[in-house]
């Protein structure tokens, strides 16, 4: 099984190929440990059982219940009206960072593309927003979705709503968080307007946070820029913490205050249990 940076450095047709299987692969191993969750899924919610009667659909029957009991039983479920989920993905160049050979901008298009796979089976509509001509099928979105590359002239400013969002839809905001204070906090005010249902997921990798030196000294590079600064890391450590841990808890009273579900990927674990966290905090977020 390809690495994730591997899937996308391949040609375009083989890592859409690849990425298929890989996302296939790790939800499989995901919806098992969801099934005890509260919501079971993006637009199905289960009600109740009651008792097999002849012309019952076999495809509805518990099986696992019935090796336990000997007993049929029916598992009905509510289907929700459609729902929308929109993808909101940062495209700076700071979202190049890596942490284990996995850059932030690929774990963000990994997560969209198990995202969207769970919408299509259940036949919800899924985007990335400011998509020109969004693609209609599953296998066209994830082309498009390995063919997007980190911007120059990114701005966060670019990843506002610019109406309403009339249907009922959930929309994931990818984002690092590094920009203007004022312009994210305005981008998170303005989403919470436009959609009933917002999650922030906060790209905020464990070696950033921790910055782990190897020696004295260590030289910042600016992704986004060409300078770079050498810092004495024993004077500057717990400072540095310091402004990270309350930069970060400023990012989560605003989500609070405009009632965003927030969510940090650390880049520390196994895309599966990421998968697995993400849904199970969007489950919970809004159960």
């Amino acid at each position: 099984m390809q690495s994730m940076n591997q899937l996308f450095q391949m040609p375009d047709f083989e890592s859409l190929k690849a990425l298929q299987l890989y996302i296939k692969h790790h939800i499989e191993g995901v919806m098992i440990g969801m099934h005890q969750s509260p919501k079971t899924g993006f637009g199905i919610e289960f009600k109740e059982y009651r008792n097999y009667v002849p012309g019952d659909s076999l495809k509805q029957l518990d099986w696992k219940y019935f090796a336990r009991t000997d007993h049929y039983m029916i598992k009905e479920a509510e289907m929700e009206k459609q729902h929308d989920f929109i993808f909101v993905l940062d495209k700076s160049l700071s979202m190049n960072f890596e942490m284990a050979g996995a850059s932030k901008f690929n774990w963000s298009r990994t997560l969209i593309a198990a995202l969207a796979y769970l919408a299509n089976n259940q036949h919800d509509k899924y985007f990335i927003y400011n998509q020109e001509n969004p693609p209609s099928d599953f296998e066209s979105f994830l082309f498009r979705l390995i063919q997007l590359k980190t911007e120059d002239e990114a701005s966060i400013t670019d990843l506002n709503p610019i109406q309403q969002i009339r249907n009922k839809s959930t929309v994931f905001i990818f984002t690092d968080g590094y920009s203007d204070e004022a312009e994210f906090h305005n981008l998170l005010k303005n989403w919470a307007v436009a959609s009933e249902e917002i999650m922030l997921v906060h790209l905020l990798f464990e070696n950033e946070e921790q910055l782990d030196f190897k020696g004295q000294y260590f030289t910042f590079k600016d992704l986004e820029g060409q300078g770079s600064v050498q810092v004495n890391t024993e004077e500057g450590l717990e400072d540095y913490q310091d402004k990270i841990h309350n930069w970060k808890m400023g990012i989560q009273k605003a989500c609070a205050k405009n009632g965003i579900a927030y969510w940090q990927l650390n880049g520390r674990n196994s895309i599966q249990k990421a998968i697995f966290e993400l849904l199970n905090h969007f489950n919970h977020s809004w159960a």
